[in-house]
């Protein structure tokens, strides 16, 4: 049997491997009241039919995510992109439910509006390696693979190249005349992506691409319409770089400085209850 001297000890032991395995992963799921908005700096060439006039001018853009409830343990997100010229006139308006794991952040089926697959958000722990991801930017998914590591403001982030192809965003551009009812809008895009890896969140991101008319009836390539480049305004790569310190320093003092320092008392409790006489009781 333990002596009392030892309870502390074993008490603060208990303590280490609650916070690690039980109150970690619950405080680092996404909340349930998560929302997040992102805006963006974008220049476009476009027209709106095959033989109009090329028009180019800049765009305003901002990506909304919003949980609008949680079931178990997946949150339903309204994820939508709003892209209007800066007198407010839409360009490209996608809206979505999606399903999303609040754990590991990936799309789950039958919970969204349509069944999607890889990420959501990135995960926490990001790894080196490729991830498929689908969020509210695009209509469709895209693969984004690890590159390098690099330092924004201090920071050490992962660097991913990205790449979408024949990704269907006609239901982004119903704003445009003969869309859908005679013109698919199918996009190509590369990109970015700046990721804090203990937190996932992305601190910056740039992204360029075109979209072309497909013929609905047929499906061959008709004309090129609009071609755009886009990146984080300094203001929303300030909001997410003090998101990711924040969130990067709650998962560290979870899953490890404070299990690690109640691991440290509990062995400091031990020595010096060893080092007292009485210390065992025999039954």
């Amino acid at each position: 049997m333990l002596s009392r001297q030892f309870i502390p000890s074993f008490v603060l032991l208990l303590l280490a491997i609650i916070i690690r395995f039980q109150i970690a992963p619950w405080a680092n799921q996404l909340p349930a009241e998560y929302s997040n908005e992102t805006r963006y700096s974008a220049d476009v060439r476009f027209r709106e039919t095959p033989g109009a006039v090329w028009q180019e001018f800049p765009l305003l853009a901002r990506r909304v995510d919003q949980v609008l409830l949680v079931s178990g343990a997946v949150a339903i997100i309204q994820g939508e992109s709003h892209w209007t010229t800066e007198d407010g006139t839409p360009t490209y308006e996608p809206v979505g439910l999606y399903g999303v794991h609040r754990r590991t952040r990936l799309n789950v089926d039958g919970y969204g509006d349509i069944n999607r697959s890889g990420q959501y958000l990135f995960p926490p722990h990001l790894e080196k390696k490729t991830y498929l991801y689908w969020d509210p930017y695009y209509l469709g998914p895209r693969t984004a693979t690890f590159d390098h590591v690099d330092e924004v403001e201090g920071l050490t982030v992962y660097v991913f190249n990205y790449l979408g192809t024949g990704i269907d965003d006609t239901a982004g551009y119903t704003v445009l005349p003969d869309v859908p009812e005679r013109y698919q809008a199918i996009s190509q895009a590369q990109g970015k992506l700046w990721i804090e890896p203990v937190s996932g969140i992305v601190v910056d991101m740039e992204d360029t691409g075109v979209t072309d008319f497909v013929d609905t009836a047929t499906g061959e390539h008709v004309a090129d319409f609009y071609h755009w480049t886009a990146r984080y305004t300094d203001e929303t790569r300030w909001d997410q770089l003090m998101q990711a310190r924040s969130t990067r320093l709650r998962i560290l003092a979870l899953e490890t400085w404070l299990p690690l320092c109640a691991l440290l008392l509990a062995g400091v409790w031990s020595i010096v209850s060893l080092s007292r006489p009485g210390r065992i009781t025999r039954r």
